[in-house]
């Protein structure tokens, strides 16, 4: 494997004291255009990362930023979710750009008939219905497996990335996928001289049972990586060679809310617990393995030298580190328009509205950048949590 001096960019201007800027983007079907948003805002301030890692949605994400140049990452995005959505339905067409705030019920109907328009009909260039039904198929073929056909993605996907720029690993890219066989999480890395990153490799970590297909890959079938973890932020941490890391972690589902008075509210507030909360549970972990180690650092060096040169001092070494390992969570309220299907729903006006919302918070937690002042040495690691652009503490 390469080191990651050859294969990464750096750290962007406004990184600090850390090396390596990364980002994490998460898995939440169309929730993901807030990507865009996130990244567009991160590229202004000088943020540019040269990690990437991205599970479901967050892969397509993670692929499109390292497979263009830097200066068209932001509008290739656009253009793909563009080119995966319908256009608007009937009067909406026009009606719905201009709607007013106190219009949440209007957008909720729109957003309602749109999520069933996916449902029925799939979307452009990106999944299609199964005609048979899977229960219709033959037992043992891919249509037998899968409510929606993806083959088209991968034209789609050839349209909008440059895998030779991913394999010539200017960035580095990690992307998370389960292999079926064993429910093992793994993560393809351009870094890796024995792989090279195909569209493949992206469809696999999107591959969510029972809608889409698993992907096969040499002789292994693969499914979502948000099947085991929808966070892919233990691929950063573990990440060869280790550097201070400034991570970007993008969650597309908010673990607060009000409680439900609908069915609606019910199967929309236990969506967003379950995937949240893993995130929530996951960032602690990662955050307090990575003080730990800080702190045997600092321990070590405590040490008297006739101790140090030991069989257990060694083995506490490998377990220590001296550098930091920061997060910045960003977190997606959804508006109380979006609806329980609302991962489901790809009208371009909420692919905007999605947008917009990931631009406005990360340009507020920019502002904030908490990451930039000094603190305690022995500390190494920091989760700075926004929700709403607003600075949550943990």
């Amino acid at each position: 494997m390469q080191k990651a001096k050859d294969i990464e960019h750096g750290a962007g201007k406004r990184a600090g004291k850390h090396e390596r800027v990364a980002l994490a983007c998460q898995g939440g079907d169309s929730l993901g255009a807030y990507h865009i948003g996130v990244y567009k805002a991160m590229d202004e301030a000088g943020y540019i990362p040269s990690m990437i890692s991205g599970i479901s949605i967050g892969a397509f994400t993670a692929a499109i930023l390292a497979g263009n140049e830097p200066e068209k990452r932001v509008s290739k995005l656009m253009e793909f979710w563009d080119y995966i959505s319908w256009p608007e339905l009937g009067f909406f067409q026009d009606t719905i750009p201009i709607l007013p705030d106190f219009a949440d019920e209007i957008k909720r109907y729109h957003n309602t008939l749109s999520s069933l328009q996916g449902f029925v009909y799939g979307q452009p260039h990106f999944f299609l219905p199964r005609v048979p039904a899977p229960q219709m198929q033959f037992k043992g073929t891919v249509g037998a497996t899968s409510y929606y056909d993806t083959a088209v993605l991968r034209d789609t996907l050839l349209k909008f990335v440059d895998f030779d720029l991913i394999n010539a690993k200017k960035t580095r890219l990690l992307l998370g996928a389960v292999k079926v066989k064993t429910g093992e999480l793994v993560f393809f890395d351009n870094a890796d001289t024995n792989t090279k990153i195909e569209p493949e490799h992206v469809m696999a970590s999107g591959s969510m049972p029972p809608g889409f297909p698993g992907t096969r890959i040499d002789d292994d079938l693969y499914w979502d990586g948000g099947c085991v973890s929808n966070t892919p932020l233990d691929a950063i941490l573990n990440a060869e060679p280790k550097e201070r890391t400034l991570t970007f972690m993008v969650d597309l589902f908010n673990p607060v809310g009000e409680e439900p008075k609908s069915m609606d509210d019910v199967t929309s507030r236990s969506k967003d617990i379950l995937y949240a909360s893993r995130t929530a549970s996951h960032i602690d972990h990662v955050s307090r393995i990575h003080n730990l180690s800080k702190s045997l650092s600092h321990v070590i060096g405590l040490l008297p030298g006739e101790v140090k040169g030991g069989k257990l001092a060694d083995e506490v070494k490998s377990l220590a580190t001296g550098l930091d390992f920061d997060i910045v969570h960003l977190v997606y309220k959804a508006p109380p328009y979006e609806v329980p299907t609302k991962d489901c729903e790809f009208s371009k006006s909420s692919i905007k509205d999605r947008m917009d919302h990931g631009y406005h918070d990360m340009k507020k937690a920019l502002e904030h950048s908490p990451w930039l002042e000094p603190r305690h040495p022995y500390v190494g690691s920091k989760v700075y949590k926004y929700v709403n652009g607003m600075h949550k503490e943990v």
